[in-house]
């Protein structure tokens, strides 16, 4: 007697949000509406389940980049059996503009035995000839294909993940903001206003903000442009500051000017690490400009404003953290506010920034704001009459240097303790991890110059070989030693662990995705 079969089952595991995720939740939708009893497959989060249906198929990879006269449209797309070819959100490297790609549902067969399987990856030609391997596809256009041919559609993947990397973050932050109120919200993620963020400055704050035309964003970079993953980074930054109504100059190194350019970014050169932070300060004193600088990889910047914990320990400051109203700002947005609170201050600091960790929970047992505590490089605003410049002597830390000089020359900075950023460039090839060595030697020299510059003010991380923490010697609280600071050289690798936890949140009403469609 046959075996009676089960029906498909939807394995809920907790999956990264990742550039990968649309492309899982649309295979899962498809392996679910197909019918199949014999499939198993992993649900997606149900953030990327809902995203995959309101992503039109011209925003996914998959997509041609042009059609030829007479091209079917993509969203006809069928085999020669009339199954439904999908337009796929991934694009493999070979594949030339006219192309696209999809997935299709497959048919169970005799050697069906209950696991996964279920789809097929499609390259469809202009006349909608569907093929499944590259070998066929190069009988079809008569030469082999190389990464020279798919070069575009690999820019335009990148883009297009880097635009769906935003929508994700905000959409988790949305979803933990606001449960599962949100799950008829069918609709792409933006920031939101302006007007309702800037109603956390005073009045006489709002009159210190400045117009989005009186700052110079800069973004440092250095050796990312010739991967997929770093055109992705790139994108993502370049996406939100461009959405914000900016265009920042990025600041690179002299081989790589070419390669950013032709990404279509406005870039120049700008030297190492030191030394292009000081070209963007020397540009945006020229101009008459308020200077932000911004690492590559940001993928989000959120504000958290609430009542100070009740007391001094991580549950109530957990609590109060969790009770914060959540701001999804723009780098602009972020900028504007920092600079106003600057300008508004008593002490009338000429350096702001953000949290230096993903997570602000434990900075709602302090103050909103502090005022001789480390500025992180990742997204710093100098004010335009300040002549603090980066010491080129050094090729790490340099943001540790900075504050302390801005703190000696100003005294004071202004960070904003419930601000912060999703970064990911611990990770990264390129930038400032390619100067670091496995035997910790440049980040050693670049401590002592930190301990002959400023005796007193750093201690070695007993917990982190070659990490330090700041602690300005006249600074009245604990901030930074309570949280053991994290260096630059571990941030990315906090921000990601407070991503993760963030992300296990939201996958505990996890369900199936793309129902009723992709």
């Amino acid at each position: 007697m046959a075996k009676k079969l089960k029906a498909p089952v939807a394995v809920k595991r907790a999956t990264k949000l990742s550039k990968q995720t649309l492309r899982s939740a649309l295979v899962s939708g498809l392996k679910e509406k197909s019918g199949r009893k014999d499939l198993k497959f992993t649900a997606a989060p149900e953030v990327a389940g809902r995203a995959v249906g309101i992503v039109p198929i011209e925003k996914r990879a998959g997509y041609p980049l042009c059609l030829p006269d007479g091209a079917v449209d993509p969203k006809d797309w069928k085999t020669k059996d009339g199954v439904k070819v999908e337009v796929d959100f991934a694009r493999v490297h070979w594949l030339p503009d006219e192309w696209g790609q999809g997935v299709k549902t497959t048919c169970p067969t005799a050697r069906s035995t209950g696991g996964g399987g279920g789809t097929l990856t499609a390259f469809v030609s202009p006349d909608m000839t569907v093929y499944y391997h590259k070998c066929k596809v190069e009988e079809y256009v008569g030469r082999p294909l190389t990464e020279r041919d798919g070069f575009n559609g690999q820019v335009r993947l990148a883009q297009l993940q880097a635009e769906q990397a935003i929508n994700l973050a905000r959409m988790q932050i949305k979803e933990m903001k606001e449960g599962s109120s949100s799950k008829g919200t069918h609709r792409m993620i933006g920031t939101d206003r302006d007007a309702d963020f800037f109603k956390l400055l005073s009045q006489a704050e709002r009159r210190h903000l400045p117009a989005k035309e009186d700052f110079h964003f800069c973004v440092v970079s250095a050796r990312r442009a010739t991967k997929l993953e770093g055109v992705r980074d790139i994108f993502t930054v370049q996406t939100q500051l461009v959405e914000a109504g900016v265009k920042p100059t990025w600041y690179v190194d002299e081989e790589s000017l070419a390669q950013y350019k032709a990404l279509g970014l406005h870039a120049v050169v700008g030297g190492k690490l030191t030394q292009a932070r000081n070209k963007a300060l020397e540009d945006a004193k020229s101009s008459g400009k308020i200077c932000v600088q911004l690492s590559d990889d940001i993928s989000a910047w959120e504000y958290r404003h609430g009542e100070r914990a009740s007391e001094k320990n991580d549950k109530a400051a957990n609590a109060a953290h969790a009770a914060a109203r959540r701001f999804i700002v723009t780098p602009v947005a972020a900028a504007r506010f920092i600079a106003a609170k600057m300008r508004a201050s008593a002490e009338k600091p000429k350096l702001g920034g953000v949290y230096m960790l993903g997570s602000c929970a434990r900075a709602f047992s302090g103050e909103e704001f502090g005022r001789q505590h480390f500025i992180l490089g990742d997204f710093l605003v100098v004010d335009k009459d300040s002549p603090v410049m980066f010491d080129a002597n050094m090729t790490l830390k340099e943001d540790y240097d900075f504050t302390c000089a801005h703190i000696k020359a100003h005294g004071s900075v202004l960070r904003c303790n419930r601000m912060t950023l999703s970064v990911k460039h611990y990770s990264n090839s390129g930038g400032a991890v390619s100067t670091r060595d496995k035997k910790g030697e440049e980040e050693k020299r670049n401590i002592a110059i930190l301990f002959r510059k400023w005796p007193g003010a750093f201690r070695m991380n007993p917990k982190r070989k070659n990490e330090v923490i700041m602690r300005w010697k006249s600074c009245s609280d604990d901030d930074d030693v309570e949280s053991e600071r994290i260096t630059s050289t571990e941030t990315g690798r906090a921000i990601e662990k407070q991503n993760q936890d963030r992300t296990r949140k939201v996958r505990k009403t996890i369900k199936k995705a793309t129902r009723g469609g992709a």
